[in-house]
């Protein structure tokens, strides 16, 4: 393998490095939170209704420092009334932290 061979692949290999952790600290977007949210709600809600705020905010969620997405959604069944919930997702991964019903 000569010098220039070794240069390129060098090179690559820190291109696809780069890319790969510039990919594993990018935040999701509130839309995308919403939807994998809504996936995963389903089976337990009846979700008539969701919001999420666009902007996410830094809170501290069980004495951790987190930068959320605030959202909510309405759960209704037929013939009864429908309750309200307000959640808490992490913006960097998706996951649900927080989860109360208003």
């Amino acid at each position: 393998m000569n010098w220039r061979n070794l240069i390129l692949a060098g090179l690559t290999g820190a291109a696809i490095g780069y890319v790969v952790t510039k990919k594993q600290t990018e935040a999701i977007t509130p839309e995308k939170a919403l939807k994998q949210f809504k996936e995963k709600a389903r089976d337990h809600y009846t979700i008539s209704g969701a919001w999420i705020m666009v902007n996410s905010e830094e809170k501290n969620v069980h004495g951790l420092p987190y930068s959320v997405f605030k959202g909510g959604f309405s759960n209704s069944s037929p013939g009864r009334e429908a309750s309200h919930f307000e959640f808490l997702i992490d913006a960097s991964t998706g996951s649900l932290l927080e989860l109360v019903q208003k």
